[in-house]
């Protein structure tokens, strides 16, 4: 039948009597699983012994017995490698995995699809349910980011001679995408199609968010417009892409999504328009979000739920249509849904993001009237929400209302932060921002994950012309800097040296003599609330806040213009590659790292993630880069992921634990020492170079979700590893006490 005809069979009870059957199928199959088990219990002799294994090892590795990563870069733009340039993963101790290959063109091959000859029904039932129990165990190891056991247990699954079905498949794929392996992907999407087996719309979904991972919008775009009938994008697959353009900054290219979605008989949603509501407001488009806003209102962008012509909805009729915008026929307001109020919220949450993001552009822009009135209306559907839609979101996902709570909470946090810069502005305290200084100090690299290049390589003239001439467009695209601001051009060909590396003496104007003021650098700063508040305690010092993603870069932009800081400065870019290219060796005093994220989350030894910033070759590139006596300070709420970033410090020999406060100014009693290395317990305070403590995105997140332990490493550069002596008397007082409880906590120990 054709799109958006009526089906007139189709009404409430139909819908009510098909969900039944489909639990009574499903209760059926786990019955007849249940009964064939039982029936011929030594088919699954060896699959119980192999989850045996597997539960053995997830048990160690929940202990803690497992050894740290010592994975590099490589790749084209997304695996990191070791030294040697080979791809590494997180064993290391000469088990299966380390040798096995996870590249897709090894695997063997096999048929099109199942066939039933020869076969029992017993038999097939049997060979369908190990197939559905593989994919289930594929797409476990790809949540807990284990590459090699997934590969593993694809390639048994055909060497036993089962066929994989498209699940199986786009599970493996999800597993080379959750940990960064984009080549990996890319060649498992061509064996699909060699193989017979056609990529659903959720492969190709799960390929634009590898692509996000990546930030690389050109073959997101590729994918997006190959995707043709019967497999032609859907609403998450337009969002995914819109996604990799708002992490890349690209407003270009989602514009050009977003004005293909009527081609493709797609309705955007509230995220379609928060993600491009963010968009332009970082280039500054402040009159085309104001015709945004003014589209949503309207409801301009529905096309079939608002007109009766295209026949009711039954599902709608009967109390909820999944679809929602998309929906190929008429939702009748006067039906009540059983989500009506989480609808709502979700509209007016929408609308307070996109007044908020409005509001900022005008600030930014010196439009305070126009700020306060966007910040009027931003506050008018926060106050919807809180009056009566709470209801109605109890319902929910714990964790997905967790975040949405922790995201309300924030963007209120950022009207406030505009609210204030506003009133500063509109009462004479502060004057109008001068974009062209901040810009001057801004350095947009690239958003992807490029491979690093040899260390103690040289920029020809040609490369260092194409850096200087990106830098200055990527301001003009991503940032809304006009096209005439070419003193911005002269101060971006001052910072960056005919080498190549950055000038910090250029970047900062008041800098004139080399050395005289500490340069302190943040990496993976998130949205920059840390440095900046670094930077507005003291000013006798010098701060950047390196990010990757743009989003996050430009949220740091616009805290170095609120907060009028000369002193502060914001840098985009993979911190691996500006490290390795752009940091001239010792012209950095400090390196901060506030809540790095762990390579995975399972605590597996098997797991991998070539996306992990965190390695050995980091380490040394960040010791090039600083001084003599310079300092490391690494700041986590996760114990494990510390003690391992411990084990692997403590055998490179390039820094030495030094002693540490907390943000009391009194010495850190508590810590435990992991191969000469003290892992602190608390907060860093002045000595480890945090003058104030202010919270980050991730530590509001994480304090939400009740994770409150805190954790540090404190290194200086230069010296060998080994645990040092208190230097000063009041240091010493408090460490007999810290030297005991230290003695009574042994590596791996959880500290209470």
């Amino acid at each position: 039948m054709a799109k958006r005809k009526k089906r007139p069979w189709l009404d409430a009870s139909v819908v009510r009597n098909a969900r039944a059957r489909d639990g009574e199928k499903a209760r059926e199959r786990r019955e007849r699983e249940r009964a064939f088990r039982e029936k011929c219990p030594e088919r699954f002799v060896e699959e119980e012994k192999e989850r045996e294994s597997e539960r053995e090892r997830d048990a160690r590795a929940r202990d803690g017995d497992f050894k740290a990563s010592t994975s590099g870069r490589g790749g084209r733009r997304n695996d990191r490698e070791g030294a040697d340039g080979r791809r590494k993963g997180h064993r290391g101790d000469g088990s299966p995995d380390d040798s096995f290959s996870t590249d897709p063109r090894t695997f063997p091959t096999h048929a099109t699809f199942q066939t039933r000859e020869g076969l029992s029904n017993d038999a097939v039932e049997w060979r369908r349910s190990r197939v559905e129990a593989v994919t289930k165990d594929i797409a476990m190891c790809a949540r807990h980011k284990q590459l090699r056991r997934a590969c593993r247990a694809f390639v048994q699954l055909i060497e036993d001679g089962m066929v994989p079905s498209p699940y199986t498949y786009a599970s493996l794929l999800n597993a080379y995408v959750n940990t960064g392996s984009m080549d990996g992907a890319e060649a498992l999407m061509e064996r699909m199609s060699e193989v017979g087996c056609a990529p659903n719309v959720v492969a190709y979904t799960t390929m634009l968010k590898g692509y996000m991972l990546v930030a690389d919008v050109d073959a997101a775009w590729r994918l997006l417009e190959g995707m043709k009938h019967p497999v032609a994008p859907d609403i998450r697959a337009v969002n995914t892409y819109i996604r990799v353009c708002v992490r890349c900054g690209s407003l270009t290219m989602a514009r050009r999504a977003f004005e293909r979605v009527r081609d493709w008989d797609i309705v955007p949603d509230e995220t379609t328009h928060r993600l491009m509501g963010r968009l332009l407001a970082q280039g500054l488009r402040c009159d085309e979000l104001k015709s945004l806003i003014k589209s949503v209102k309207k409801n301009e962008h529905l096309r079939w739920t608002v007109d009766p012509s295209f026949g009711h909805c039954q599902f709608w009729c009967a109390g909820k249509c999944e679809r929602g915008a998309n929906c190929r026929f008429y939702h009748d307001p006067s039906i009540e849904q059983v989500d009506a109020s989480a609808r709502e919220t979700d509209v007016n949450d929408m609308l307070a993001h996109l007044y908020v993001n409005h509001a900022h552009a005008t600030a930014m822009s010196g439009d305070v009237k126009q700020c306060f009135k966007s910040l009027a209306k931003a506050a008018e559907s926060f106050a919807q929400d809180d009056d009566g839609n709470a209801a109605g979101l109890k319902d929910r996902d714990e964790r997905a209302e967790l975040f949405r709570q922790t995201s309300r909470d924030e963007l209120k946090r950022e009207m406030k932060r505009i609210k204030a810069f506003a009133e500063r502005l509109k009462n004479g305290e502060q004057k109008a921002p001068n974009l062209d200084e901040h810009f001057a100090r801004s350095l947009i690299f690239s958003s992807q994950i490029l491979q690093p290049p040899e260390r103690g390589s040289t920029s020809s003239e040609e490369e260092v012309g194409a850096v200087r001439e990106h830098l200055y467009s990527a301001l003009k695209d991503t940032m809304g800097m006009s096209d005439s601001e070419r003193k911005v051009k002269r101060a971006i060909r001052k910072v960056i040296s005919e080498d190549g590396t950055i000038r910090f003496d250029r970047m900062f104007s008041h800098r004139l003599k080399k050395d005289e003021r500490e340069l302190n650098l943040e990496v993976a700063a998130g949205n920059g609330d840390w440095a900046v508040a670094q930077a507005a305690t003291d000013d006798s010092s010098d701060w950047i806040s390196l990010e990757l993603r743009h989003d996050r870069v430009y949220s740091i932009f616009s805290r170095a213009v609120f907060s009028g800081a000369s002193n502060f400065a914001a840098m985009g870019g993979d911190a691996a590659y500006v490290m390795r290219r752009y940091i001239a060796p010792g012209s950095v005093s400090n390196v901060f790292v506030n809540f790095p994220e762990p390579p995975h989350h399972s605590g597996d030894a098997a797991a991998d993630n070539s996306l992990a910033l965190l390695n050995k070759e980091f380490f040394r590139d960040i010791h090039a880069g600083l001084k003599e006596k310079g300092g490391l300070v690494i700041f986590s709420d996760n114990h494990r992921y510390m003690q391992s970033l411990a084990r692997m410090l403590a055998g490179m020999d390039l820094f030495s634990s030094r002693d540490a406060d907390v943000t009391s100014r009194e010495p850190a009693e508590l810590y435990e020492t992991i191969d000469g290395v003290r892992l602190y317990q608390g907060i860093p305070g002045p000595l480890a170079g945090h003058r104030v403590h202010e919270q980050s995105y991730f530590d509001r997140f994480w304090e939400n979700g009740r994770h409150v332990d805190r954790y540090f490493l404190s290194f200086v550069s230069g010296q060998a590893f080994g645990v040092q002596e208190p230097t000063s008397n009041r240091v010493k007082t408090g460490c007999a006490q810290m030297t005991e409880r230290a003695m009574q906590i042994a590596p791996g120990d959880v500290i209470e």
